[in-house]
């Protein structure tokens, strides 16, 4: 009841308007990390302003029409993740990589009129209340999934430390897996709105076998 209590206040208390930053391929989960290096000054202007503030950020994919190739001016997904800054490393050449660690998944209700050059929207977070809740176990077919992903490191040339991932739980297996596979916008998109972690370990495992026969296919066929 007291856990249920903190997460209730936490959620009720979470920005309903955010500070936009748009980044093509790249999707936050919650409770997971994402490290961000931004040189643009725009951008480092609005890491300075959330730091004045709560330190949220909204990170959302841009959806990048024929006719858009500036992710400040495309429109975007209506869907996105609330992170919050936990590390700022500075680089050289007035460049930052801050590290986003994720919050809740929101959904943009409206966006408003830029000020200061920022984008920023009116959010809701309802459709993910249980996002704050402590990671709690699930079932899924991960032989199913592990066959998969073998297949896949295969035909990138890439040796996984099997041991590390047998001991990861599958919580952060999959979430990991969403974030940093390469997969399409779109397909990383269906995977952040996925309304549970189950349904993600569903498509990620369906993404992931369909990548590796794709690639499979094109090797033979340049064989």
């Amino acid at each position: 009841m007291i856990i249920q209590t903190k997460i209730d206040y936490f959620f009720n208390n979470l920005p309903r308007t955010l500070l936009l930053l748009p980044l093509h391929g790249a999707v936050l989960l919650p409770k997971a990390q994402l490290p961000i290096p931004i040189s643009d000054p725009n951008y480092l202007a609005l890491v300075a302003e959330s730091v004045k503030t709560d330190r949220f950020i909204g990170l959302v994919q841009p959806m990048l029409l024929l006719d858009e190739e500036d992710d400040d001016c495309s429109r975007l997904f209506k869907a996105g993740s609330v992170g919050k800054i936990t590390e700022i490393t500075e680089m050289e050449n007035n460049r930052l990589v801050v590290t986003l660690t994720g919050v809740c998944r929101f959904d943009i209700i409206e966006e408003l009129p830029r000020d200061d050059n920022f984008r920023k929207a009116l959010v809701s977070y309802d459709r993910y209340d249980t996002d704050l809740a402590e990671e709690s176990d699930f079932s899924f077919d991960r032989t199913r999934l592990l066959k998969a992903l073998g297949q896949y490191f295969e035909q990138l040339d890439i040796i996984p430390n099997w041991q590390e991932i047998d001991r990861t739980s599958n919580e952060k297996l999959i979430t990991a897996l969403a974030m940093v596979c390469p997969f399409e916008a779109r397909e990383k998109q269906a995977l952040l709105e996925s309304p549970n972690l189950k349904e993600q370990s569903k498509i990620i495992t369906t993404l992931i076998e369909m990548a590796a026969l794709e690639m499979g296919s094109n090797s033979e066929t340049c064989h």
